[in-house]
């Protein structure tokens, strides 16, 4: 027992040795592989990038050698290309680099598409010009934008102006109806006798506003008014020339008719003849040719006559302004002096002035309070107040547009639109010539 015990205890010895051996000739390896795997990371991160560099740029470069080639490298393409030379080794092979420049020409074309584009636009705006022939046909009538009007004139220096005007003939016109037709008429006297430059505002003897043709002429409150306003946040800026225009634009708008855009820019005139009237404003006895004669001279048309005529559609008139279109019969009776008058209309127009010579009457029968095309309808009735209103459907060469403006308002309105904005371009005043008035009636001190 006692030797299988010591041979037993010699043999754990022995095994115990051996295992000890195997152990310590294994841990070794296992240090040396720990040491290489350190290294190992450090050196792959190293050597990829160097690497991959090289492999990708040499593909690249040696297809775009060609100077066609290099020009597609700046388009976007070339992104995409980094992605194809890791897919296996498309570097060896020269067809992979055959496809590549085919998508590079591709692009080279969709650039060239993209020019054109550009190219287009500015023809597309030319044609845009052509809408001066209007103002050419109308010879020497300039054009706003020419005279250095613009509808944004004030969009910094006085940026609210055109509501606080608004504004100012729409209170004005709610306490008293006949205000919007004595501001369109105010416009007309104003720009016919030398240009648009508020001269008709002037006070004092001698000036415009002292002649008859001007005695009848109202609204200069609703000019004051705003004129005032505009004083108190925008001083010295805003011209009483520029005021009269947008005034008569709103009354046209506040009775119904279109609302045009306006340009301004306008300075007021620092003269005031009463002298000028006469020669430049028309007089209620004028023959159409007599009315055609003036309104070329400011280079306006026919159409323009008649458009501007249409005005009348609003406001009234003193009878004293048409009666030279009545005489008295053997019975002492007041008839109109030719047979074109409606016999109604006559009658009518006979029995209210001869009540009171002072009274006034409606320019439009039945619609003096709008702004429509009823007044071309009642021209082609007979109906016409003023003899320079009935002389319209008598000539042939003004009839048709009047019966044409009766037939569409529209028409009438766009016609308007235009030659509203002739009528308010005529001697216009700008830069150094002129001033900008403090107050409206009288010159700056």
């Amino acid at each position: 027992m006692d030797r299988r015990r010591q041979w037993s205890a010699v043999c754990a010895v022995l095994l115990l040795s051996a295992l000890l051996a195997v152990a310590s000739s294994q841990s070794p390896p296992k240090a040396r592989a720990a040491k290489p795997a350190a290294p190992r990371p450090t050196a792959r991160p190293a050597r990829r990038p160097s690497i991959k560099p090289p492999a990708l740029k040499p593909p690249v470069h040696k297809p775009p050698s060609p100077a066609t080639r290099q020009t597609p490298r700046p388009s976007a393409p070339p992104a995409p290309m980094p992605p194809s030379p890791p897919a296996a080794s498309p570097a060896s092979k020269p067809p992979p680099a055959v496809p590549a420049p085919t998508q590079k020409p591709s692009p080279a074309p969709a650039p060239k598409p993209s020019p054109p584009t550009p190219s287009p636009p500015p023809p597309a705006q030319k044609p845009a010009p052509p809408t001066p022939p209007p103002a050419s046909a109308h010879n020497s009538s300039p054009t706003s934008s020419s005279l250095g009007l613009s509808p944004s004139f004030y969009a910094l220096s006085c940026p609210g102006v055109e509501l606080v005007v608004s504004n100012a003939v729409r209170s004005a016109s709610t306490l008293d109806p006949t205000i919007p037709g004595k501001l369109l008429r105010m416009v007309f006297h104003d720009c016919f006798v030398e240009g648009c430059d508020a001269s008709v505002l002037i006070q004092g003897d001698g000036s415009e506003m002292t002649d008859p043709a001007n005695l009848s002429l109202g609204g200069f409150n609703v000019i004051d008014e705003a004129k005032r306003l505009l004083e108190a946040v925008c001083p010295t800026t805003v011209s009483c020339s520029d005021i009269v225009v947008l005034a008569a634009r709103d009354a046209v708008t506040l009775t119904g008719g279109p609302s045009v855009p306006v340009s301004l820019g306008r300075r007021d005139s620092v003269v005031s003849l009463a002298s000028n009237v006469r020669r430049d404003i028309i007089d209620t006895g004028f023959s159409v040719d007599a009315m055609a004669a003036s309104f070329a001279s400011k280079g306006l048309s026919l159409d323009d006559l008649v458009t501007l005529s249409g005005g009348h559609t609003i406001g009234l008139a003193h009878c004293g302004t048409f009666w030279e279109r009545f005489h008295s019969d053997a019975n002492g009776s007041m008839v109109p002096v030719d047979g074109t008058m409606n016999t109604d209309y006559a009658t009518t127009l006979a029995r209210t002035c001869v009540a009171s010579g002072s009274a006034t009457v409606d320019c439009d029968e039945g619609s003096a309070a709008t702004f429509d095309n009823r007044y071309f309808g009642n021209l082609l009735e007979g109906r016409g107040l003023l003899r320079t209103d009935a002389v319209l459907v008598q000539n042939p060469s003004t009839r048709a547009t009047v019966a044409a403006f009766a037939q569409s308002q529209e028409s009438f309105f766009r016609s308007w639109a235009s030659s509203f904005a002739r009528l308010t371009s005529l001697g216009v005043k700008t830069g150094s010539d002129g001033e900008v008035r403090r107050l409206c009636s009288s010159i700056n001190g």
